[in-house]
């Protein structure tokens, strides 16, 4: 495995560490602004905090914002993320989690610039990083906040590095770290086993291939439905092909022409399919390495889910190291079969890093950092400072339902949850009326106005109000539940602050 990290540290890798550099900062800034402007969301900013802060406190991965005592594996599996804990040693605040992102991003800018450099040669490989770090996808997974796919993106590219270099021990292990990003890796890693399959790696390609197999088996078959409250896999979310994992292969098998249709029948499909791959020339559909794309795309595509076939969202980042890299190793197999074409590597990496320069300064809708560049990070609103006065009257230690955008603000100082989702407990309470829903809450999301009936209905009665915003306290009472619900151990632990 140590063949993989022999490349010196030199003059070349000095300017992609600068890029990094610059890359880190820049989206550590839009993770901070968005926070401080209160963008970020109790989805999925706030889940996360309270999870990597129940880890650094040694404690079970509980969130409140997904229920009264809800054990974050009953929802996904990504046990990677406790590798986050000790951050919160340094600082304990979500924001540190946005400081993470924007490192994890980063460090997948080494993989993706060496693959093009072997290839290219330092000046395009380093205008395709450029374009790669900067580009769409990882751009719309920094403005999500935080999610665990983030591990899997620096966790992708090094492996197809890997692959490259022959250094299967490194793939070996790094495919073994992907499982712990979430269930569905298994599918990426039984992908990469393809790859190998091409090579005649048959031992490690079967072995990979059983062990991606069976880890999703396992981890939805068992472990999710072990920690779900309702015991099953809450994500099956392919109607269209069967009631079962089974019964959707066997669609998929007896009809390749209607599953093949179901990927492009929607308008936001056939444009998510042009945002990945027109700028990219659809290059890298003649690469084997797109192979680790197509789980990844069909999973999605195939889905019942339409916010899963979008732009937005954090869901196309680990596609962008594999679609760049792909597109990288067939423009190199162009270039060898017709050598009258080597000038192209200048400029179509430099037509790449181009158009993502384009996107970013006049389609804000795909390329967040445009509100960067425009200055509309830095704009604050009577309403933001009114979200913040009302955060800071409520007090430390207490248990809180709150609306989405507010909740982040409370999860390192209150046990917070989303309203309707600790109503036996809470003795505070704050509803955004600006909001078109509260984020969750009972059977279903809570309007402002519903929200507002369902706590005055238990109890609650308003005491300051503000642009819009409005704030409710109820006196604690045995009666509703435990002696005193926020000081048990383990919700101690959701706002644990290290001292």
């Amino acid at each position: 495995m140590g063949d993989l990290f022999r490349t010196p540290f030199g003059r070349e890798l000095r300017w992609v560490t600068a890029l990094a550099a610059v890359a880190a900062v820049v989206y550590s800034t839009v993770s901070l602004l968005r926070f401080s402007r209160f963008q970020s969301a109790g989805y999925d900013l706030g889940i996360f905090d309270q999870v990597v802060r129940q880890y650094s406190a040694f404690m079970t991965p509980f969130s409140e914002i997904k229920g009264l005592g809800y054990n974050i594996f009953g929802d996904h599996f990504h046990p990677i993320i406790a590798s986050l804990a000790p951050l919160y040693w340094i600082w304990n605040d979500p924001r540190m989690l946005g400081i993470a992102l924007a490192l994890l991003m980063t460090a997948s800018v080494y993989p993706v610039y060496l693959f093009s450099q072997a290839r290219l040669g330092h000046w395009p490989a380093f205008l395709v990083s450029a374009g790669y770090i900067f580009w769409w996808p990882i751009q719309g997974l920094v403005d999500f906040d935080f999610h665990e796919i983030a591990f899997g993106v620096p966790l992708v590219a090094w492996i197809i590095y890997a692959l490259d270099r022959r250094s299967y021990i490194a793939v070996t292990v790094l495919s073994v770290a992907l499982l712990g990003v979430r269930e569905d890796m298994g599918f990426v890693v039984m992908a990469i086993a393809f790859v190998l399959l091409l090579r005649r790696r048959w031992k490690l390609a079967i072995t990979l291939f059983l062990v991606g197999m069976a880890a999703y088996l396992v981890v939805t078959g068992k472990v999710i439905p072990h920690f779900n409250l309702s015991g099953n896999f809450g994500y099956w979310v392919y109607s269209g092909l069967g009631p079962t994992m089974g019964a959707a292969i066997i669609f998929i098998v007896s009809h390749p022409l209607k599953t093949l249709a179901i990927l492009f029948d929607h308008d936001t499909k056939q444009l998510l399919w042009a945002s990945l791959f027109l700028p990219l020339g659809l290059l890298p559909l003649g690469s084997v390495y797109v192979l680790l794309a197509a789980p990844i795309l069909l999973s999605r595509l195939l889905s019942d889910r339409p916010g899963t076939w979008t732009t937005g969202f954090q869901y196309n980042a680990i596609l962008a190291p594999v679609l760049v890299m792909a597109a990288v190793d067939m423009l190199f197999k162009l270039m060898n079969r017709f050598p009258k074409l080597r000038s192209v590597r200048i400029w179509v990496p430099g037509f790449f890093a181009v158009t993502v320069a384009a996107g970013i300064a006049f389609v804000p809708a795909v390329f967040p950092l445009n509100k960067l560049v425009t200055g509309d990070a830095f704009h604050y609103t009577a309403h933001m400072v009114a979200q913040q006065r009302i955060v800071n009257m409520i007090p430390s230690g207490v248990c809180v339902e709150a609306d989405d955008r507010l909740v982040p603000h409370l999860t390192n100082r209150t046990v917070v949850g989303l309203v309707g989702r600790q109503v036996d407990y809470a003795s505070w309470a704050v509803i955004d009326f600006d909001q078109n829903n509260t984020g969750g809450g009972g059977d279903g999301n809570f309007t402002p106005f519903t929200g507002l009936r369902f706590k005055q209905d238990h109890g609650f009665t308003e005491v300051y109000r503000e642009d819009n915003i409005v704030l409710l306290y109820r006196p604690y009472s045995p009666e509703l539940g435990a002696p005193d619900h926020c000081s048990t151990p383990y919700l101690k632990g959701l706002y644990w602050t290290g001292k």
